[in-house]
């Protein structure tokens, strides 16, 4: 079972559902257009010809769509291999912080400034804080992802932070290292900075939104989860899942039950043990759909020294702790060879992508 599959019989169904097509946001039927054009003649794509069998292959071109789960991959790899050669040699930390429950319907209302409003309470409170003298007393640089799934495919947005613990002073000219290896920021302060800030600035930027929120919102508490994560290495693969893929791996579909349902394998992370769940066809494609992201919100963001503003800063920085240069190791790629012999493979043609009505939408007049 594929996505595309399971979207070809079920999507009019689900459209129907929903109250019709205009109901449906328009980037969720960007990414349904998406993945139903993936790797198909919609989008195009070359002929290749094996030199040995002269048997001809054809391979059409991906959707690249951040929410499909057949694509991802490659951007996986390199955006890993870039952030990996950038790693400092100091600890590091990784910080989740997570969105009370009486907040996630406003988060579902509301997906760009919600996410916009997490991005930047978060990042200010972990500036805060580092920037007090009686924890680091200077500027610090860190990468940020948001994350919107649990491994049932449910609602739960939250931000993961990966965070050297190490410091610029603000001249620029000195290095300020963690006076603990195994301790970063206290976490009863970082998350009352993290909740209090994110009300605020949804009262001063957004002050019609703020006025919908519970009022006992600023005096519930709000988490934050601080772990140490050695050099960063395995955080950085952790969160290179999230930078380009879906909320769920096509090897996670079992196909049907009986009943008609989609079987899905998850991991239970109490246990580490493999289940199964089962939904019916339209909460599948809902909970799938829930997690596409506003059009061009970006995901993934980096401050303070790690900034693209701040290059010099960087190099300053990696020249005060004894460091080489950023030598990114790029992944190999893998030449084409001819599944039949294994032979090698050369271009004979390009394909255009096919014209037509969106595939989306003739799929609501197919039946």
């Amino acid at each position: 079972m594929t996505l595309a599959d399971l979207l070809r019989q079920h999507w009019p169904e689900y459209v129907a559902r929903a109250g019709g097509a205009g109901k449906i946001p328009s980037p969720h039927w960007r990414a349904v257009e998406a993945v139903l054009s993936c790797r198909t003649p919609r989008l195009g794509g070359h002929i290749h010809r094996c030199t040995d069998c002269g048997t001809d292959h054809y391979a059409y071109h991906s959707c690249n769509h951040r929410s499909c789960p057949r694509c991802g991959g490659r951007e996986q790899q390199e955006w890993s291999a870039r952030q990996q050669a950038r790693l400092l040699p100091v600890p590091y930390f990784m910080l989740t912080f997570t969105v009370p429950e009486p907040m996630r319907e406003f988060f579902r209302r509301y997906e760009r400034i919600a996410y916009g409003t997490l991005f930047a309470a978060a990042s200010g409170a972990v500036k805060d804080l580092f920037a007090d003298p009686k924890h680091f007393g200077g500027d610090c640089g860190f990468v940020a992802v948001l994350h919107t799934w649990t491994r049932q495919m449910a609602y739960h947005p939250h931000l993961h932070l990966v965070v050297p613990a190490v410091a610029l002073e603000p001249g620029g000219c000195e290095v300020i290292r963690a006076k603990n290896p195994d301790y970063l920021l206290p976490y009863a302060a970082l998350a009352k900075l993290y909740r209090d800030r994110f009300l605020a600035h949804l009262r001063d930027k957004h002050p019609v939104l703020a006025a919908e929120l519970d009022s006992q919102l600023s005096d519930i508490k709000w988490n934050v989860n601080l772990q140490a994560v050695g050099r960063g290495k395995s955080a950085l693969r952790y969160l290179a899942a999230y930078v380009a893929k879906s909320a769920f791996t096509e090897r996670r579909l079992a196909g049907y039950d009986a009943q008609g349902r989609v079987r899905l394998w998850w991991t239970d992370s109490d246990t580490g043990r493999r289940k199964l769940m089962t939904l019916s066809p339209c909460e599948f494609i809902r909970r799938w759909l829930q997690h596409v992201l506003p059009k061009g919100f970006t995901r993934v963001r980096h401050y303070g020294f790690l900034s693209g503003a701040a290059r010099k800063a960087y190099r300053r920085l990696r020249f005060l702790l004894g460091c080489s240069r950023v030598h990114v190791i790029a992944p190999e790629e893998t030449p084409m060879s001819c599944p039949h012999c294994d032979g090698p493979m050369r271009l004979m043609h390009k394909i255009l992508p096919a014209r037509g009505p969106p595939l989306s939408y003739a799929l609501l007049h197919s039946r």
